[in-house]
């Protein structure tokens, strides 16, 4: 169980929220309820899938990061730079609907703690920062119009 294999509490300070033992993974589930859009003209909400995750595996010594970040599309590009920076690979851009408006945009990254120079937390850390790239708002933006 991963929850014995790293210092959770650590974890949830640096993440600043609490995660879950999913198996052999300690997992991050957050809503992206600040974040509007409608697609196909339905509201989506965290409930259906609008939402960013972040899973360890391994061990504090060797770990594993997997996540999806779901963001705006101007957070695309922003996004991609902190996990590069921090060593981390992106594995996937796509979104989930057509004609959504604003575009959400989904990011899959990957990463493994031997490419990383520093403690463990330092690791641990570059999840948020991607995070907080994606909240940026867009210049002008005021998020979706109900259709009429």
């Amino acid at each position: 169980m991963s929850k014995e294999l790293f210092n959770v509490a650590a974890l949830d300070a640096v993440v600043k929220c609490k995660g879950v033992v999913n198996g052999p993974t300690y997992k991050y589930t957050v809503g992206r309820d600040h974040l509007q859009s409608l697609m196909m003209g339905t509201e989506m909400t965290s409930a259906i899938g609008l939402n960013s995750w972040a899973a360890f595996a391994g061990k504090q010594d060797d770990a594993h990061i997997a996540g999806d970040i779901a963001m705006l599309e101007h957070g695309v590009n922003p996004v991609i730079k902190t996990l590069r920076a921090h060593h981390l690979e992106v594995v996937a851009v796509h979104n989930q609907m057509l004609g959504d408006t604003p575009r959400m945009m989904f990011l899959h990254y990957y990463g493994c703690r031997r490419y990383f120079a520093g403690p463990f937390l330092r690791f641990n850390y570059a999840h948020r920062f991607p995070t907080a790239a994606a909240n940026r708002p867009a210049r002008g933006h005021r998020g979706p119009r109900p259709q009429s």
